[in-house]
């Protein structure tokens, strides 16, 4: 709920019964005032944002406002082996609009919540979570695309650079 005007329902759905025993879901509704605004279907079982958040969160999705009529939701997917990077899809909703932004693999190394929020993540984690391996490293990040998303204003950003 933004206001008692502008309130929201999200229902995250799955196909298999035993995705809630896991925490994973396929795909998710949003509604504003009872009318399906949004249904969304994402291309890999979607989990809690641990994996987009440093493992600093673990809710299933992160909401950041960015006007009094509009907010973004980043949704987080789930890891399936060391190596597969895991999905993130953003969705900005405004009044009875909702529309996903971004639907891409994510693995975060930075993250900020709160008025200042940001993600800085790869889009490649080969050999990251290998045993052994010391993790987000200066050599590692240097052979890696990075790729940021923030807010400024009432905005998101999004950058890339080697």
């Amino acid at each position: 709920s933004i206001n008692k005007e502008n309130s929201y329902i999200l229902k995250m759905k799955g196909f298999d019964k035993t995705m809630s025993d896991l925490g994973t879901f396929d795909g998710f509704e949003i509604y504003h005032e009872g009318k399906k605004i949004l249904d969304y279907l994402s291309y890999g079982h979607l989990f809690d944002v641990r994996y987009i958040t440093e493992e600093k969160c673990r809710d299933y999705f992160i909401k950041v406002t960015l006007s009094n009529e509009s907010f973004a939701l980043f949704f987080g997917g789930w890891l399936f082996g060391g190596d597969e990077t895991p999905e993130m899809v953003v969705v900005v909703v405004s009044g009875d609009k909702a529309k996903v932004v971004f639907d891409d693999y994510a693995y975060a190394y930075k993250y900020t919540p709160g008025e200042h929020f940001s993600i800085e993540y790869v889009d490649d984690i080969n050999g990251l979570r290998a045993i052994g391996s010391p993790g987000f490293t200066d050599s590692y990040l240097k052979k890696r695309t990075k790729y940021k998303i923030w807010r400024e204003g009432n905005m998101l950003k999004y950058k890339s650079w080697k």
